[in-house]
């Protein structure tokens, strides 16, 4: 094991860490009321745990890697210019961290959120780890070392036809309304795939995809703390991922597809 691997083993391990505690302490509020902000709009949500979750995972990177540069949805979400940040030169080690993904199905209960913690070394994805705190699921990969579920070895699924792809999407909050473009995608899947869920944690459909339980999934306007962790959980899983015109996926994108690689064309000529 090289220099680079050994850092890169113990940021790994770090990360894990981290989402196990931070994981802890999202439990503990499960059954207490919350305090809810609405960013946006009544689906575009935030709670005192999303910022306590942030402030726990910020507090420990600084402390541990006070060289590493981070990038936080609570913090940076209100920034315009997420993704354009990825358009420039990023060099060193950055933590890309999303407190609670899933914050809407953590108010209400439901069993599918997920701590996601991606760190990348000059633009390139090292590390990834999603946590589900409820479900007690820890999806990790380290890049070129494969994909693990509980220290399980996970692979994408073998389906190579539509008609028997179970597939997943979602909506950002600014797009749940009628008319809906991603209506309109759902609509051209109906009766050529088996079905498609709509569960409201990149993060955890990513890594469904890469452990084998949907065979693909896609969404518009996603950013940077969705989909670190999970894209390159797939990726050792030996899935694809890409923007929408087929190109290799890049931070700095605003369209995701992921497949398990035998899907992807014809999920792209879907879309």
């Amino acid at each position: 094991m090289n220099e680079n691997q050994k850092v890169e083993d113990t940021l790994l391990q770090d990360a894990t860490r981290y989402a196990r505690e931070v994981g802890e302490q999202i439990v503990s509020f499960m059954k207490k009321p919350l305090r809810i902000q609405e960013k946006k709009n009544v689906s575009d949500l935030v709670t005192e745990v999303d910022l306590l979750s942030e402030r726990i995972l910020q507090e420990r990177i600084t402390s541990d890697y006070p060289e590493h540069w981070m990038m936080s949805e609570e913090t940076d979400g209100s920034l315009r210019n997420a993704h354009e940040a990825f358009l420039l030169p990023q060099t060193g080690y950055g933590w890309i961290i999303d407190p609670i993904d899933g914050t809407t199905n953590f108010i209400h209960g439901f069993p599918h959120f997920a701590i996601s913690i991606g760190i990348v070394k000059d633009e390139q994805l090292v590390c990834g780890v999603v946590y589900n705190p409820i479900t007690n699921e820890l999806y990790c990969a380290r890049r070129g070392h494969g994909a693990y579920l509980n220290g399980r070895l996970i692979q994408v699924d073998s389906e190579s036809q539509l008609e028997h792809a179970l597939l997943a999407t979602g909506f950002q909050a600014d797009d749940w309304r009628p008319n809906s473009p991603v209506i309109e995608q759902i609509g051209r899947f109906t009766g050529k795939s088996r079905s498609v869920r709509i569960v409201g944690a990149a993060s955890l459909d990513l890594c469904l995809v890469a452990s084998g339980k949907l065979t693909g999934f896609w969404h518009e306007g996603l950013y940077p703390w969705d989909v670190a962790a999970g894209v390159l959980i797939i990726q050792e899983a030996g899935g694809r991922v890409t923007n929408r015109e087929g190109s290799p996926f890049r931070l700095s994108d605003n369209s995701l597809v992921a497949s398990n690689g035998s899907i992807h064309q014809t999920l792209l000529s879907f879309l």
